[in-house]
């Protein structure tokens, strides 16, 4: 009867039923199994561990069983021990499927990506129309940058099961990194679906497409929900004679969120605030050596499970704990939901509202989130007087000076760019900018350099609108002081709509370089607007496309209004945004005054 009622996804009374048939016979070892699944989907992982373990001892050769309670292990955050459970369940039954792409999942989760493409290979060649492996895998394939065979194994697993639309927005994903709008306009009528009717999805595949801050936030409530914990008794609190901060990232190395931060990070005012870093990641760099130097206590607890995180986060009696990571990849969101201090503060890493209730707020701008928008989001907002995006002051720019002709650039054309991941561009901006290549002679357009096929779809467009593939230049990958270098050879940033340049948007304002937005409704569509009205430069941010493309046309013909744009990026000292001193204290004066209420 359990397993009927689970079927049927009544959960709560499949679990009275597991539980009365335990009290019947306690040595019952497939029922104690089916509760630990039972358990397990319903958010309650300590006691589906506990549940499973039983069922091992009764039954210790129960391949289900070890498979599954790997499975918990895994969503404990204990990557280790569900390892060794996954891989004695193949011990047990070599040609156990599931087993095998288990095992694949947790490879993926500790990076290590080719043995968890051999794992979930092997789960297909047992069990060929298992559309979980296929999805697996083409996951663990774009992760490898093997774009086309990651969208290939997507593909097959939906021929297998079309209901999945989870796999739908992987594909549109990929589609977005390849460059294949054709293919993504397909898919635009279910826009109002994917992740909103049925299973969850990752909200961040496709705010790159679509403009529409109900659905970020429906699908975030629903991805939060089903990654659901039952919170911890209540936090024992002490007054302490500091604030206690607790930045949590994977991202405290060489990453946009470290590019953005680290200043402020430093400027902290160590007699007031005791800052706390705690490291999501095992890859550590000169950017890592910066923040652990630059924080009173650096923790790296990426290899432990989210109960351990949540222990030592309580131990270092934290008073406001914020997520730097958000819905993004590497995220640890779970911690948050167990509760890791009483203050829990959503963050820079990700462009929207992570819609679950264990987050109290929100740090924006009245740009960013204006009052009328407050309503996308399920946290309370805080708002920063000026932009919310932080900016190093101290980031350096290469003595390295190069030349267009170096950088295949024309010595004498207009230089348009955008230096934005190249999943950001659509159709929309990329119809703009080849008229602007049309209007403008000698111009080119200049992109950070992407996956060959994206190049070779980018091309296919320009030659269907007439234009010479040579307008149409590829920036390779530099180290960041030569990238900050090269901007000077560039004339105008053209930002994309529906997620705008962040960092990319203040590394070309550092470098001088104007960027001009067209500001959109959600959080993601106005990001380069808030950073803009921090510079005082609201004159480049455009409310609809026909004014972006009539702004952009006319900052190449009008020579003088670019030059006092770029004269004023050239004072920083009188721009609120390139104060980095200004922008820590307005953060600490919103830590202060929350400890107060």
């Amino acid at each position: 009867l359990g397993s009927i009622l689970s079927d049927l996804g009544k959960l709560q009374e499949a679990e009275l039923s597991l539980r009365r048939a335990i009290e019947l016979n306690p040595n019952f070892a497939m029922a104690h199994s089916n509760l630990g699944s039972i358990l397990s989907d319903l958010g309650k992982l300590q006691e589906a561990e506990l549940s499973l373990c039983k069922a091992i001892e009764l039954n210790p050769s129960f391949v289900e069983a070890h498979s599954n309670l790997g499975n918990v292990l895994r969503d404990l955050g204990k990557l280790q021990e569900a390892e060794l459970c996954t891989l004695k369940a193949i011990e047990l039954n070599p040609n156990f499927p599931e087993a095998h792409s288990n095992l694949g999942n947790i490879y993926c989760d500790l990076g290590k990506l080719e043995k968890a493409e051999l794992s979930t290979r092997k789960a297909i060649e047992l069990k060929p129309d298992c559309a979980e492996a296929h999805t697996n895998l083409g996951s663990i394939l774009g992760e490898l940058g093997k774009l086309e065979q990651s969208n290939k194994a997507y593909k097959k697993s939906l021929d297998i099961d079309p209901k999945q639309i989870q796999v739908i927005s992987k594909i549109i994903y990929t589609f977005s990194r390849l460059c294949m709008w054709d293919q993504i306009e397909k898919y635009s009528p279910d826009f109002n679906r994917i992740g909103i009717e049925g299973k969850a999805v990752a909200p961040l595949n496709l705010m790159y497409v679509e403009d529409n801050p109900f659905n970020h936030l429906k699908r975030a409530i629903n991805y939060t929900k089903e990654k659901k914990r039952d919170e911890l008794p209540n936090i024992n609190h002490k007054k302490n004679s500091k604030i206690n901060i607790g930045y949590f990232s994977s991202d405290f190395k060489n990453h946009p969120i470290t590019h953005l931060l680290i200043r402020t990070l430093e400027l902290h005012d160590n007699s007031k605030f005791k800052v706390y870093a705690y490291s999501l990641s095992n890859i550590q760099d000169s950017y890592t050596i910066r923040v652990k130097k630059a924080v009173a206590i650096f923790r790296e607890i990426n290899d432990l499970s989210d109960l351990d995180i949540v222990n030592i986060a309580r131990n270092d009696q934290l008073d406001i704990a914020i997520d730097l990571n958000g819905l993004t990849q590497d995220n640890r969101v779970s911690i948050f939901f167990y509760r890791v201090a009483p203050i829990q503060i959503n963050y820079l890493g990700y462009t929207g509202s992570l819609g679950s209730n264990s987050f109290d707020y929100i740090l924006a701008d009245k740009v960013l989130i204006p009052e009328e928008s407050k309503k996308f989001y399920s946290e309370k907002v805080l708002y920063l007087p000026y932009s919310s995006y932080p900016h190093d002051n101290t980031k350096n720019i290469s003595v390295n000076k190069f030349t267009r002709e170096e950088l295949g650039l024309p010595l004498d054309g207009f230089v348009f760019t955008c230096f934005n991941s190249i999943q950001k561009i659509t159709r929309k901006e990329f119809d703009i900018w080849i008229r602007l290549l049309h209007k403008v002679d000698k111009s080119v357009l200049w992109l950070i350099k992407p996956h060959q096929v994206a190049i070779q779809n980018l091309y296919s467009e320009l030659n269907n609108h007439g234009i010479d593939k040579e307008r149409l230049v590829f920036a390779e990958h530099m180290k960041l002081d030569d990238h900050l270098s090269r901007h000077s050879c560039a004339d105008l940033f053209l930002d994309t709509f529906n997620f705008n340049a962040a960092t990319t948007a203040n590394f070309a304002l550092s470098s001088n370089l104007p960027v001009i937005t067209l500001i959109g409704k959600s959080y993601s569509a106005r990001i380069a607007a808030s950073i803009l009205n921090a510079c005082n430069l609201n004159e480049l941010v455009t409310t609809s496309h026909a004014e972006y493309e009539a702004l952009a046309f006319e900052l190449t013909t009008n020579k003088e209004k670019l030059r006092k744009i770029r004269e004023k990026l050239k004072n920083k000292n009188k721009l609120p945004f390139f104060d980095s001193s200004r922008f820590t204290n307005e953060l600490e004066l919103i830590y202060t005054n929350l400890m107060k209420t």
